[in-house]
């Protein structure tokens, strides 16, 4: 997998380089809060190359690539206005919740991992019937690894491959990585149903600006029938209820 994103794949893997800034600071800081790994962050650049708006062929959606029921199982709005799979600060939240829920459940962060990418029930039989029902060791996702789908099999190297590659990016031959700025924002309410061109005319940015905060309302409104928190850009949030009261 080193050898695939240095070869095959270098420009997308600069790329989710430089995206991975935008969400570093944020990830790391809740891994940190929680006890957790900070190379999970990896994980979101193998799973979604940093991208709160991608879609598996699978319908798994967002930066952590929650599928519907579990991003629901884990406190995620899934409905036809609001999409929080695709809010990477509520999908991280969840993810973390989920990948904790895995750790206590196998003891491993690479069992953890696998069971994300193909579900625990999958990792448990496969435990049992060729481990012993032993966990609490990484070794044992080698000792299932053949039993695997292949894309679990190949998910913990692909995963340890990018942190490599990610941590001495100029080793191996990403240079000049520009890392994305890190989104400022201020938190304002708006009614239901409010369209986000309206929002930005209020906050005097274009509406891909707000759409780029705020990719979670991805039908460019918001919910009907209640007040929800917008992102608007920093230092936008006073002038943005003064303007807005103003609108007829």
């Amino acid at each position: 997998w080193m050898d695939y994103f240095e070869t095959r794949s270098p420009d997308r893997f600069a790329l989710y380089l430089s995206r991975m800034g935008r969400y570093e600071e944020f990830i790391r800081g809740k891994l940190r809060e929680r006890g957790m790994p900070e190379d999970l962050i990896y994980l979101a650049l193998i799973e979604s190359g940093f991208s709160p708006v991608a879609r598996s062929h699978a319908s798994a959606v967002g930066l952590w690539q929650f599928i519907a029921e579990t991003g629901r199982r884990y406190g995620l709005e899934i409905t036809g206005y609001v999409d929080e799979r695709r809010d990477p600060i509520k999908a991280t939240d969840a993810a973390l919740d989920y990948l904790s829920d895995l750790y206590r459940r196998f003891g491993s962060w690479y069992l953890a991992a696998a069971a994300y990418n193909t579900g625990e029930n999958r990792v448990e039989r496969l435990l049992r019937r060729y481990a012993g029902g032993a966990r609490g060791d990484d070794d044992l996702f080698w000792k299932i690894s053949d039993y695997l789908p292949r894309e679990t099999r190949n998910y913990v190297p692909k995963l340890v491959a990018a942190a490599i590659l990610a941590k001495y990016p100029e080793r191996y031959g990403f240079v000049g990585i520009e890392p994305e700025t890190p989104d400022a924002f201020d938190i304002v309410t708006v009614p239901d149903a409010t369209d986000l061109e309206v929002i930005a005319e209020a906050a005097n940015v274009e509406t891909s600006v707000i759409e780029r905060l705020n990719p979670h309302f991805f039908r460019g409104v918001t919910p009907p029938g209640r007040k929800v928190a917008v992102r608007v850009p920093a230092g936008r949030g006073e002038a943005f209820v003064v303007a807005y009261a103003k609108i007829p």
